[in-house]
């Protein structure tokens, strides 16, 4: 069986002020198999807090999605940036031992600049998967949307160079230039055939218009994702990894709608293990 966990993103918006408190209240009513937990950076002057609160709720947390300003360092900044992305992943390499995670979710790229400088990333996964291995940590690079090329061109490079490489997969960020049909290509399959896709990020997702500030995450048969291609893929390339639903489900006046993030645990659940 795939395990389906929900990330704290899914209930932890600006709209109730990512207030890290209501992990307790929120996932004892989800239908998940654990939690993947996304450090938000607005966080970053209260991580003792964090580390406090999630070790005493005692949940499974077996992934944790890094700060994703260590992609954005690692993009814009040059080498000041390459030492702030690293003291960044330090600080939560640390919090991932504290509160049990195995599993790592990094963005390699991210920001305005995107992967226009993508080479020296490239250099850097190397160093920075060490430093996770050394933890008993796998560092998995997620597909973000890129600006120059294909995310999945960037995972083909990483993992030419790097053979342990381990990628984390989001129908989301896919959807925007067309990758999940292609991930099916010859040039691409080998990417879920071969293991090295070993997590995915479960959602639904439309083309964005002019008025959306970003790419919307929403829950599986709201956009406009085919899952019925994706979950045979999954079949056929035998995929024994992880995944998450990190699905948007919070209302404007800061409410959980936790019977809808419910539904789309089971709908996912069923589609990768049905």
């Amino acid at each position: 069986m795939i395990p389906v966990y929900v990330s704290n993103g899914a209930f932890l918006t600006r709209y109730n002020g990512r207030d890290y408190h209501l992990i307790a209240k929120y996932m004892p009513l989800l239908n998940a198999d654990g939690m993947e937990f996304l450090m938000y950076f607005c966080w970053a002057d209260e991580v003792d807090e964090v580390r406090r609160v999630l070790t005493g709720l005692k949940l499974n947390i077996p992934v944790m999605h890094l700060d994703k300003n260590i992609g954005e360092a690692l993009s814009e900044h040059g080498a000041e940036g390459r030492s702030e992305a690293f003291r960044l992943l330090k600080r939560d390499l640390d919090t991932a031992c504290l509160i049990g995670t195995k599993k790592l979710v990094l963005h390699l790229w991210n920001g305005p600049c995107s992967d226009r400088n993508f080479d020296s990333s490239l250099e850097m996964y190397g160093d920075m998967a060490a430093l996770a291995q050394k933890r008993g940590l796998c560092l998995t690079v997620e597909n973000v949307t890129c600006r120059e090329n294909l995310s999945l061109d960037h995972l083909a490079a990483l993992a030419r160079k790097y053979p342990f490489a381990r990628f984390t997969y989001d129908t989301k960020m896919a959807h925007l230039h067309g990758e999940n049909a292609l991930l099916a290509a010859d040039k691409y399959r080998f990417l879920l055939s071969d293991g090295f896709i070993s997590h995915l990020h479960v959602n639904d997702s439309v083309f964005p218009t002019p008025e959306m500030d970003r790419l919307p995450i929403m829950h599986i048969g709201d956009g406009e994702v085919d899952f019925d291609a994706f979950f045979a893929l999954i079949h056929a390339c035998k995929y024994g990894g992880t995944a998450t639903v990190e699905s948007t489900s919070v209302g404007t006046d800061g409410s959980v709608n936790v019977d809808k993030l419910n539904r789309s645990l089971a709908r996912v659940r069923q589609g990768l293990n049905g």
